[in-house]
């Protein structure tokens, strides 16, 4: 049998459980330094004998949640992209020191298997002479440090879409399928996705990628084989487990199970081109083997240990702070208090359908279609909001299209007032052909998709409806849908933001000429505009709305894709 060298769970349902024991190795290993470093501060220092001890055993890993509010704003705090910071150290002395948090110095020399990167571009990543990590950092060996306005301006542009995009996550309705939910939560390939499929709420894979591209730039969180060593990996990856503990407590009946069934034929999960410790079509269960990482009693991880809410849970010893009234490490009193809290949470990252219905004003509201009380698709105890729905762009990108990270880019292409904006990034997160990851070479082989998307904030289609209306008619829902498709643009782009390909949007946007198009090996797949109605409670309207009638409004793009750059022609 066919073994491969490589612990690459991306892309599978064990996306989320397997980098849990990972985070917490760290935090364990930080743990362990702290706590020695501390008797060895207490046993020179006897006047501060309680003080460092203390301090080390009440020392958790922290997590940055770069879908707050503020960041749109902020982008990140300055405690992690400030070069020096000041501590505290022993004898009440404050030193200013390197910021463990702004990069990593690879003070035992930089190891002997790193290599350069060369982007499609052009711009090299110097890995293999770069003394520590860098994000967006200059094409040169010896770059003065990280880009930091670009880093901020990355993350400041792309920080409503991840508000959008976590909300999404917990919009999930409570009667779907266990096995098939859970596959579409945890990971990016969707491997039960069939193409006739068109609801998609998106992955938390997904929403993680996003944040690689956005961290790195040329530097070390955009290349899967070098990100773990910029510390906000780690803060980047507690908070993608955050998600996973709240959303776990929100819907601790989804669950991976032994596999899916789809009109009666039952399927297995598969780790479909293997890892270092698993052959090729791998069966994944619940109970396998999360290698590397291994139990106090020598046993490795299973995905069912890693959870918290399980029979078989291991123990933990960490929690969340509370959110909405969750505390991810206490099981729920009951199914309702799941739903109240999970409808706070979506409400918290921006996704409040029922006070959004209440504001929009445009006349084509009023003319986009929704499903009658009785629809089969429509619960018996919920009546949908009238005159709404709710819009998004699915998106399938090849994985292996630029031979490392990009991503894809929605635009909204401004009018005479108003420049173009982001609207939202479908990023993928991926090693280039020389990677000593053989899942990832099988992968580019079997030309693996990436599913993603981009919900499109109402507040958007709104000034868009505005802006095509002509003051006489109303336009009619087919009016309504070309006008949007007719306000986007897409990009293409590498790890730095650099443009590869670009296309309108729209009927009436010009067919790109044959000679200018892009390779068939990096044309989007697809980039369609879908919609959904929305349905409340009829009694109780504090309890989650129940997303229905998903329709799919065809592709945004059919006048092709202009190659700008050599790289995408």
């Amino acid at each position: 049998m066919l073994l491969v060298t490589g612990y690459c769970n991306h892309g599978a349902v064990v996306f989320p459980t397997w980098h849990r024991p990972y985070v917490m190795l760290i935090e364990q290993s930080i743990g362990n330094i702290a706590d020695q470093l501390a008797h060895d501060i207490e046993a020179k220092n006897p006047h501060e004998c309680g003080v460092w001890i203390k301090a080390a055993k009440e020392l958790r890993f922290p997590y940055w949640d770069w879908a707050e509010k503020d960041v749109s704003e902020n982008g990140l705090p300055p405690v992690l992209y400030e070069d020096k910071v000041e501590i505290m150290a022993a004898g009440g002395q404050k030193q200013i020191i390197d910021n463990p948090l702004s990069f990593f110095s690879f003070v035992d020399g930089i190891p002997s298997d790193f290599g350069d990167e060369t982007l499609r571009t052009g711009q090299v990543a110097y890995f293999s002479k770069w003394h520590r990590t860098y994000r967006y950092a200059v094409s040169t060996a010896n770059p003065e440090g990280s880009n930091v306005d670009q880093l901020q301006k990355a993350f400041k542009a792309g920080a409503k879409d991840l508000r959008n995009k976590v909300a999404q996550l917990f919009v999930v309705n409570d009667n779907e399928d266990s096995a098939l939910a859970w596959d579409e939560f945890s990971n990016h390939t969707m491997q039960s996705k069939r193409e006739m499929d068109n609801y998609n709420s998106g992955s938390l894979e997904g929403v993680h990628d996003a944040v690689h591209t956005l961290g790195g730039g040329t530097g070390h969180m955009s290349a899967p084989d070098y990100a773990a060593f910029d510390p906000l990996f780690f803060l980047h990856h507690s908070n993608v487990d955050r998600l996973l503990a709240l959303w776990e407590w929100c819907y601790t009946e989804y669950w991976m199970e032994s596999g899916y069934e789809i009109k009666g034929q039952s399927y297995p999960w598969t780790q479909q081109l293997g890892t270092y410790a698993q052959v090729y079509n791998a069966q994944l269960l619940p109970d396998g083997p999360l290698q590397p990482f291994r139990t106090e009693q020598g046993d490795y991880w299973t995905s069912s240990q890693a959870r918290f809410l399980h029979a078989d849970a291991y123990p933990k010893y960490y929690s969340y702070p509370e959110l909405a009234g969750v505390k991810v490490n206490q099981a729920p009193m009951s199914s309702d208090e799941r739903a109240l809290a999970r409808k706070k949470i979506a409400a918290y990252y921006g996704f409040d359908p029922q006070t959004t219905a209440q504001q929009v004003a445009a006349p084509a509201w009023t003319q986009l279609p929704v499903p009658d009380n009785d629809h089969p698709a429509v619960p018996a105890d919920h009546a949908v909001i009238p005159e709404y729905r709710t819009f998004a762009v699915h998106v399938k990108l090849l994985e292996h299209a630029f031979n490392g990270s990009y991503s894809f880019q929605l635009y909204h292409k401004g009018n005479d007032n108003s420049a173009s904006q982001l609207i939202g990034t479908v990023a993928v997160f991926a090693r280039p052909d020389h990677s000593p990851c053989k899942a990832c070479t099988l992968r580019r082989e079997a030309g693996t998709v990436i599913h993603g998307v981009i919900p499109i904030p109402p507040a958007l289609i709104e000034s868009i409806m505005k802006s095509n209306a002509d003051g006489e008619t109303v336009a009619t829902f087919d009016q309504t849908l070309a006008h949007i498709k007719g306000e986007f643009v897409g990009k293409i782009v590498d790890a730095t933001g650099s443009e590869l390909a670009r296309a309108e949007g729209g009927l009436e946007a010009p067919q790109v000429p044959g000679h200018q198009t892009t390779s068939r090996n990096v044309t989007p797949l697809e980039i369609s505009l879908v919609s959904t109605a929305v349905a409340e409670h009829g009694e109780d309207k504090d309890r989650p709305v129940y997303i229905c009638d998903w329709q799919h409004h065809d592709g945004i793009f059919s006048g092709g894709w202009q190659a700008t750059h050599p790289a995408a022609a």
